[in-house]
């Protein structure tokens, strides 16, 4: 597993991780002045990759969006049926969520440490949100797990160690991290952002937190290819047109193991040992 960091922004050097968390997102969520539209879940690729899941399960079954954002997710697999509450640790975030959505259900609340009873819900799902914390995601899991029913499904996930990150990380500090300076180091504070995990990562933290994997693999690689074209084809931008044919070109071609953004998982809830 990787570290990244980000840099302290003023007046927030003593806020604690679980504020910082806090803070972060009600202010990158506000910054939207309307709610996406739920339709466009249907286009995601974690929708397709979990809708043959999503299948077996009966209507009305009870789902849990951990860390839900500005709520497409919820409101969208509720229009299909579905009993879900989104979940996140944005007060003003949900509060808006709640005047805007009266007929939804949403809550505050950290995925570590939620008030639900055991063996609430079918199923689980959340995206980029279990790598934000320090301490590692073994919190996050193991309350996923103590909310599932037995056989429950948790669908979730975490960026990607893919193999440029591996090559990259092999190189000087200064030609890839971009707060840091050959001579100066680093010139202004960093604080922990996120994880990023292999594929045996992410599969053992989930196994160890007893869950059995069913399917894992690397997921949205046209954003993948668009940082490898930010980091590493900067040179392409200074030909006309040259970024845009390079995406459309390497796009298709590109391995996923080698470029893409995110690792997807969906996993079983075992019964405890």
């Amino acid at each position: 597993m990787k570290k990244d960091y980000e840099p302290i922004l003023e007046g927030s050097a003593n806020r604690d991780e679980t504020e910082h968390i806090r803070s972060s997102w009600t202010d990158r969520w506000s910054a939207f002045s309307a709610l996406p539209n739920a339709a466009s879940i249907a286009k995601r690729e974690e929708y397709r990759l979990m809708a043959p899941y999503l299948a077996q399960l009966p209507r009305g079954a009870r789902m849990f969006d951990g860390g839900c954002g500005l709520g497409e997710w919820t409101v969208y697999l509720t229009q299909l049926g579905y009993d879900v509450v989104g979940f996140d640790l944005s007060a003003p975030t949900i509060a808006r969520l709640k005047a805007q959505l009266p007929d939804h259900r949403f809550e505050v609340g950290d995925i570590r440490a939620t008030s639900f009873a055991d063996a609430s819900f079918d199923a689980y799902f959340s995206w980029g949100t279990f790598e934000h914390f320090e301490l590692g995601m073994e919190a996050c899991v193991r309350e996923a797990y103590r909310i599932l029913k037995p056989g429950g499904l948790l669908f979730a996930s975490v960026p990607f160690q893919n193999l440029r990150h591996v090559f990259r990380d092999l190189g000087p500090l200064h030609t890839w991290d971009e707060h840091y300076e050959r001579k100066a180091g680093y010139g202004r504070e960093l604080r922990f952002y996120q994880w990023r995990f292999t594929s045996p990562e992410f599969r053992r933290e989930l196994e160890l937190r007893g869950f059995r994997v069913q399917d894992l693999r690397p997921i949205g690689r046209r954003h993948g290819v668009n940082r490898f074209l930010q980091h590493e084809g900067r040179w392409l931008a200074r030909i006309p047109f040259g970024a845009a044919a390079a995406r459309r070109i390497l796009t298709p071609i590109l391995p996923s193991v080698l470029v893409a953004h995110m690792l997807w998982a969906a996993a079983e809830k075992r019964p405890p040992r």
